[in-house]
């Protein structure tokens, strides 16, 4: 969850960034001919199983594979590509990365036919894409779906007003303030955070503060100040909490929580979400991704690792730590296939759009804040539109500063 979750907030400067180097700065990277250096987010289990394949790769290509933990954010990054000590290729990082390397022109594109694009979820290909054109590769996505009780919901709400309905009589919570969460509602309703055009986000265009994003506004506060489902000051543990114990029936999360609920003994399962208007309700989708460096000397070889990698570690990343390849589901891995509430998460992934790949998204940083106000009672649904549009603004004025 708190991999999902730091996506939406904004990317500080990490304590290794201050002290002027990260970890994989400091172990040092070769550039030696036929040495290939991956800087990788991945967490240290996930690492190891990395290497193993890196060493697999390397014995039929002769190319040594250096793999080091990295921490930093971008600005790392790019300072370390001033001193060209630069990894060849970065794994499992977070696609929100992507556009500020893109913009200084230090990724690679992506060679043509590379991958089979038919296979993958299409949200997921525009985590790596830009201008239509590809200069990473998803290696798992993430998004969330409606949790539901089974012994209690004998029919699963096929609309949002159904939902609320049912929600009303059995319970219905979730981390409501949280915008990532609420969004659902609020594209449901016509509302959008940059209007993409020509393959590119106009950030100039927010769609969080007009009548339709006015509408969600509205909908969000009725269902705590009207319908009184969840009190104002819900959180995540505590709505997870009251499904788990059967309090409540419904419940929006990601995959994150199988395994506790699984633990719990409780008899449920996971559904995309509803329809609204007739239309099926999207959900954001993030991804995990990795790319090659524009000045690394051995591209070629860099994309067969890459290749390698992505080919063969979809199913150890799953078993370690959940991952969920990005894949439709008639090309995904077993266990996510034949799992029935892993294989929702890939469904509603494919009704899914993107986070945003661009910088300006760390304005919504504020969001949650302006939620609770917003759930509590103490800002209109218009207030709440102006004050989310006024952070993004302000973060578009500092960022040309």
């Amino acid at each position: 969850m708190k991999r999902f979750y730091k996506l939406i907030s904004v990317v500080l400067v990490s304590a290794l960034f201050l002290t002027g180097c990260t970890t994989a700065q400091t172990a040092g990277t070769s550039k030696n001919d036929k040495e290939i250096v991956i800087w990788s987010h991945l967490t240290d289990p996930e690492i190891t199983e990395l290497r193993t394949l890196a060493d697999q790769w390397s014995k039929t290509s002769g190319y040594k594979v250096i793999i080091h933990s990295d921490k930093g954010d971008n600005r790392a990054y790019i300072e370390a590509s001033l001193r060209n000590m630069e990894p060849d290729i970065e794994f499992g990082v977070s696609h929100d990365r992507m556009e500020k390397l893109h913009n200084e022109k230090l990724l690679a594109q992506v060679p043509d036919n590379l991958i089979d694009k038919n296979k993958y979820i299409p949200s997921a290909l525009e985590t790596v894409s830009f201008k239509n054109k590809m200069y990473g590769i998803p290696i798992s996505i993430e998004t969330y779906g409606l949790y539901y009780n089974k012994d209690k919901v004998k029919k699963v709400p096929k609309t949002l007003e159904e939902l609320i309905s049912m929600g009303e009589k059995q319970g219905f919570q979730y981390d409501i303030n949280n915008f990532y969460l609420s969004f659902p509602i609020l594209q449901a309703n016509g509302a959008y955070i940059f209007k993409k055009d020509n393959g590119d986000y106009n950030v100039k265009d927010i769609g969080l503060n007009n009548e339709a994003a006015i509408r969600g506004y509205t909908m969000v506060q009725d269902m705590v100040q009207k319908y009184k489902l969840m009190p104002e000051n819900i959180d995540s543990i505590t709505a997870r909490n009251n499904f788990k114990n059967g309090k409540t029936s419904f419940y929006v999360s990601g995959s994150w929580d199988l395994q506790e609920l699984d633990a719990s003994g409780l008899n449920y399962s996971v559904v995309p979400f509803p329809k609204y208007n007739g239309k099926q309700m999207t959900s954001f989708v993030t991804a995990q991704v990795g790319y090659v460096s524009s000045k690394s000397q051995h591209q070629k070889e860099d994309w067969s690792l890459m290749k390698y990698l992505i080919n063969h570690s979809s199913t150890p990343l799953f078993k370690i730590t959940g991952r969920i390849p990005p894949y439709k589901v008639d090309y995904n891995i077993k266990e996510v296939k034949n799992d029935p509430k892993e294989r929702t998460f890939v469904q509603q992934s494919e009704y899914g759009q993107i986070l945003p790949n661009v910088s300006e998204v760390q304005a919504l940083q504020n969001a949650n804040k302006v939620m609770t106000e917003l759930t509590s009672g103490k800002i209109t649904p218009k207030e709440c539109g102006q004050k989310i549009e006024k952070d993004i603004l302000d973060f578009i004025v500092k960022e040309k500063q």
